[in-house]
């Protein structure tokens, strides 16, 4: 079964991309950074002055969770039940709706039992077996689990870094751990067409800036004046560009050239 993933869209008030940025796309002058688009349209424009911080992302698949589950310290008895859940919060449930709407996909429980006669307790072994092969006969699971005889360990993987950080609830007794923490992708093409229409998308993967600034407009809470209104600029650059990323980090961590920071005129 397929799978969809819908990670939460990013708060913004702009955004841009740029699949085959040229060094004119990005200038620093007068104190003002102006930033053309793909089809070479000024996108954004800003004073230098009026920018409060930015952040920057390295465009990532982003890490796959891995979550390893220690069966050590449950009670085997013969006769017993044993219950596992497991859930991830951007999994889509495609009648539920995603995250969005409290409606993440359905938490897939794992129940298994062992005979009570003969009265023989099972092993950790064949607990821990019993799990993993339940989850491998799940065709909606949305990710993989092993378990190693001698190790106590269950091993559970997301089968996408989109998915999100697991969440596993296990036997008691049992101890849950990251084995491989989850990172959140960057710059991935559903994140950006979130933004830009995907059919103007060229690039594979984006390395991502936000940019918050202040953003004067005119309002009725003060008469013949502007205010400041809090805004977000993000700006997608085709990750293999190394030029185009450093020109524009070089311009917002202020190791641009000096003098270009100078002037500030209305914008």
């Amino acid at each position: 079964m397929a799978i969809s993933y819908k990670l939460p869209k990013l708060s913004a008030d702009s955004a841009l991309h740029l699949d085959t940025p040229l060094a004119a796309d990005t200038v620093l002058a007068d104190g003002v950074l102006t930033v053309k688009d793909e089809a070479g349209a000024t996108a954004l424009k800003v004073r230098i002055s009026d920018i409060t911080s930015f952040s920057y992302a390295a465009g990532s698949a982003g890490t796959a969770n891995v979550v390893n589950v220690v069966l050590t310290g449950i009670t085997a008895a013969a006769g017993a039940s044993y219950s596992l859940t497991v859930a991830a919060p951007y999994v889509q449930n495609f009648f539920g709706g995603g995250q969005e709407t409290g409606a993440i996909y359905q938490t897939r429980t794992y129940s298994i039992s062992f005979a009570a006669a003969p009265a023989v307790a099972p092993t950790v072994d064949q607990i821990g077996a019993a799990f993993a092969a339940r989850i491998a006969a799940d065709p909606e699971a949305f990710f993989t689990a092993t378990y190693t005889a001698g190790t106590d360990t269950l091993a559970i993987t997301a089968a996408s870094a989109k998915a999100g950080a697991l969440i596993v609830t296990a036997p008691t007794g049992a101890v849950v751990s990251d084995a491989t923490a989850w990172v959140s992708p960057a710059g991935i093409l559903d994140e950006v067409s979130e933004h830009i229409n995907a059919s103007l998308l060229g690039s594979a993967l984006y390395s991502r800036f936000i940019i918050r600034h202040r953003k004067f407009i005119r309002h009725n809470a003060v008469t013949g004046n502007e205010v400041a209104k809090p805004s977000i600029a993000l700006v997608y650059i085709d990750s293999t560009d190394a030029a185009a990323i450093t020109l524009l980090t070089n311009i917002l961590n202020g190791s641009a050239t000096a003098a270009d920071y100078l002037g500030a005129p209305q914008v």
